[in-house]
């Protein structure tokens, strides 16, 4: 099939959520917290509450830089935007230096100016030494290797012979045991997780029980190469990479990894994907094992996969996206941390949402409407500002003096990370925190790919699965929600409409014009779906309904012991107010959506609109 040109259009549409006009300002804020001057390597660490904010780097940039280069092409289909590729091109040029031509891994190389790649996480485990040498650590391989993946499939960064290569080093260094595969920890004195050029000092497989901090679930963590190399396999018919990424999720199913202490002993825990610990690293794990599921039609791994996902639903306030969760990982029972995180596990429950909804296990629609509607796009930091109010409030601290030269940076630091998302969020406000870089990647890249999944198209037929502003190559979407029950569809090649209709609307005052002109509607399809035949180019859709208004208590975990009673407002399922606030000015208030809470008709703006000829396949 001739592939389409790109399209940019003037039109006017209402000025509600643009998924769009987001990626290209979390394009911006990635793109401007990159260092030239480093290789291209992200600015992983952002203390940007602080009294001068700073960025610093750490050995996460190892990490990060790959995920952020990986989101950047989802963003780019997007938004199409231009800007920023010569960044984009400088990441790429350094990553592609350090995969090795003889074995195809990722390497990190010893660089006595980039002493941080040598001081933390899998490189320095108490009282060893470090070693300045070579080594393939598996989290950098996978990220590399995911990225290349994506990037190679929207056709941006052709790779195949690279992705190939890693793909069989990844199988070579792994350890093969009955009919399961790990990696090991290299055992003491070893970088973990790391096989230097030698080969692994030790092969003894890890457990769930281990010395280091978190050291159990880098074991299950470490091991999400399956998520890669099942998405390869997809895409290529790689026999190879899925029956290894097969053996990987039997390791990662091992029933020692998993359960949840506080279920009733009636539950079976360790077999229904429940968890107690890091949500954030079991939520990676489990989004892996689905990949593996759906490329191997596994039943038994998409039930696993399902359970756990409903079961993080059951945590914080999941109506609005706010996952609060207590860490019990190396801490005792009298002495619990409260996490509330956003961006990894929102981007990771929205994926989760989309792709088990496409495959037919279930209709979870609702849910990434609800969660890209309220906290993943407060999570978005869009005001500089509020960011600097909150700074200038803290007690003014002095810098690091003990660092390389290069590591930190205070040059405009709010301005640039405006376009990243927080990884730290309460229900109405993100207080002070030290940011990770880790979460502009994985929520980017969900932000993609819900606008992606707005709408899906196969042949004559359109499926509208959101009511989300969209443009595309067949047919564009105005939403004005949540100001008015109004959506406006504009045909361009459908024939049959397919519209999935929110469950809060009430069904006996849902209207539907074709080109002004009533249409009757007919009986749901899959309960959810209304059916629109005998579409031709140029008719206009037309829905209108009722804004549902209800205003809902719910109770969220915030410190030990010590539970808040939330008063939430919603239209349709975007929040219009919250409380009680924190109207500290040392926090970073989110949700303040005033505009929303009476206005009856949408704001209308006039904008450029970009019409994608890129899939996202993912």
């Amino acid at each position: 099939m001739k592939q389409q040109k790109e399209e940019r259009y003037e039109a006017t549409v209402p000025d509600t959520l643009d998924l769009a006009h987001r990626s290209e300002i979390a394009l911006g804020g990635i793109a401007r917290t990159v260092d030239p001057d480093n290789d291209y390597l992200i600015w992983s660490e952002i203390f940007w509450a602080n009294n001068p904010a700073y960025m610093q780097h750490n050995y996460y940039d190892l990490d990060l830089t790959q995920k952020n280069w990986e989101a950047m092409a989802q963003l780019r289909a997007t938004c199409g935007s231009k800007e920023f590729l010569d960044i984009e091109e400088g990441m790429e040029k350094h990553l592609f230096s350090c995969l090795d031509k003889k074995d195809g891994l990722f390497y990190v190389k010893y660089n006595p100016k980039q002493p941080w790649n040598y001081e933390g996480g899998y490189t320095n485990y108490p009282g060893v030494p470090i070693k300045k040498i070579d080594f393939a650590a598996i989290i950098p391989n996978e990220f590399m290797l995911y990225a290349m993946v994506i990037r190679n499939g929207l056709g941006v960064t052709p790779c195949e012979d690279k992705i190939r290569a890693m793909v069989r080093g990844l199988i070579d260094i792994a350890i093969i045991k009955d009919d399961y595969a790990y990696y090991p920890d290299g055992g003491k004195g070893a970088i973990p997780y790391a096989r230097s050029r030698s080969g692994w000092p030790d092969t003894n497989e890890p457990t769930i029980h281990g010395e280091g901090p978190e050291d159990g679930l880098k074991a299950m963590c470490i091991h999400r190469v399956m998520r890669s190399m099942s998405l390869w396999a997809s895409q290529s018919g790689d026999e190879q990479a899925l029956e290894f990424a097969g053996r990987l999720v039997k390791f990662e199913m091992k029933r020692h990894f998993w359960g949840n202490l506080a279920d009733p002993k009636n539950v079976s825990s360790a077999d229904q994907a429940h968890f107690s610990r890091h949500f954030g690293h079991y939520l990676h794990v489990l989004k892996a094992m689905l990949e593996y599921g759906l490329a191997a039609r596994d039943s038994r791994v998409l039930d696993f996969v399902r359970s756990g996902y409903d079961y993080v639903r059951t945590y914080g306030i999941s109506r609005i996206g706010q996952f609060s969760y207590t860490d019990m990982q190396n801490r005792s029972l009298l002495n619990p941390v409260i996490f509330n995180e956003v961006g990894c596990i929102l981007g990771d429950m929205i994926d989760f949402g989309i792709k088990l909804s496409r495959a037919g296990l279930g209709n979870y629609w609702e849910d990434v409407d609800r969660l890209i509607r309220n906290h993943m796009a407060e999570a978005q930091f869009l005001r500089k500002d509020l960011l600097e109010r909150m700074a200038q409030n803290r007690p003014k601290i002095e810098l690091p003096d003990n660092f390389a030269p290069g590591r930190i940076c205070t040059d405009n630091v709010h301005e640039r990370m405006v376009g990243l998302y927080n990884n730290d969020m309460m229900p109405t406000h993100a207080g002070p925190a030290r940011y990770l870089q880790c979460c502009t990647g994985t929520a980017g890249r969900a932000l993609s790919r819900t606008w992606e999944s707005i709408l899906e198209n196969q042949g004559d037929q359109v499926q509208v699965n959101l009511f989300l502003n969209r443009a595309s190559m067949w047919l564009d979407i105005d939403s004005y929600l949540p100001y008015e029950g109004k959506v406006v569809m504009r045909n361009k090649t459908a024939k049959r409409i397919s519209v999935r209709i929110p469950a809060w609307v009430n069904r006996r005052e849902l209207r539907a014009r074709v080109n002004g002109t009533d249409r009757c509607l007919s009986p749901f399809v899959g309960g959810a779906y209304q059916v629109f035949d005998d579409m031709k180019p140029g008719d206009t859709l037309q829905l209108d309904f009722p804004m549902a208004e209800e205003t809902v208590h719910l109770i969220a975990q915030s410190e030990k012991d010590k539970y808040t009673d939330y008063k939430i407002a919603f239209r349709g399922n975007t929040v219009v107010d919250i409380g009680p606030r924190n109207e500290s000015p040392d926090v970073y208030p989110i949700y303040l959506r005033d505009h929303m809470k009476t206005a009856k008709k949408a704001p209308m703006k006039t904008k450029t609109r970009f019409v994608s000829n890129k899939i996202i396949k993912w």
